[in-house]
């Protein structure tokens, strides 16, 4: 039986320990003054919550823009290009993985100079909503998608339409909920594009905010970390209990 326990129990001691750094951020809101952290809040509102919008814009921008070119690319990797072609493309996007985000911030930055979209949010999700990493995700969700089941709808008279919206993206749910769940995490957290892309303190991502603020006030920087993941957390929540609908 100890065996047993144990092997329960590591897991457990390994969660409590990589939850020990958000414990010891959020400590100094245990002997923060209330009416002093409110009046501080509120002295400091405007800048945080134009982050948070800016944020939260550019994570629902770059999932827009992601499902659309990526989930078709997913699709044409699967069923409908050459294997040959397919292959040489899913090599070139592990190889893109593979680069280091520095090596590519001097060409996306001299493109977005070139459109005329520096300090602007569309810009910046045109730069960071092509991700290798979902093309190969999805590639791989319509793998296990059989090809006969599209083809035996066909030959019932369902459209194209009807197949993609009504089959395809019903199977591939599982797929894109955890692919949503990787873009929204990446766009919250992203740093190297925003400090290079956005330059106007008013385009500020909530990433950027926390570098430019002043550390001096430890129980503010702590109550606006935790406002800041509490979307994220309620988003992982939502999915995890569609997870188990499903």
């Amino acid at each position: 039986m100890r065996p047993c326990r144990w092997k329960k129990a590591v897991p457990v001691l390994l969660a409590l320990a990589d939850l020990l750094p958000c414990v010891a951020l959020l400590l100094p809101l245990v002997a923060a003054d209330p009416a002093q952290l409110r009046a501080a809040m509120a002295g400091d509102a405007p800048g945080f919550w134009q982050a948070f919008r800016n944020t939260a814009l550019v994570a629902a921008g770059n999932l827009a823009v992601q499902w659309v070119v990526a989930v078709p690319a997913g699709l044409a990797l699967s069923k409908l290009l050459p294997r040959r072609v397919a292959r040489r493309i899913l090599w070139l996007c592990v190889l893109l993985m593979l680069l280091p985000q520095q090596a590519l911030i001097l060409p996306q930055y001299l493109l977005l100079d070139r459109l005329h979209l520096l300090n602007r949010l569309g810009g910046l999700v045109l730069m960071s909503a092509f991700q290798p990493f979902l093309v190969l995700f999805y590639w791989f969700g319509t793998e296990q998608i059989e090809t006969s089941l599209l083809e035996a709808a066909v030959c019932e008279g369902a459209t194209t339409a009807q197949c993609f919206f009504r089959i395809y993206l019903p199977l591939l749910a599982p797929f894109l909920l955890a692919g949503g769940l990787l873009s929204a995490a990446e766009s919250w957290n992203m740093l190297e594009q925003p400090m290079t892309f956005l330059q106007a303190g008013s385009q500020d991502l909530l990433s950027t905010y926390f570098l430019h603020q002043p550390q001096t006030a430890p129980a503010l920087t702590a109550l606006q970390a935790l406002l800041s993941a509490f979307p994220l957390l309620l988003v992982f929540a939502v999915a995890a209990a569609r997870w188990k609908q499903e």
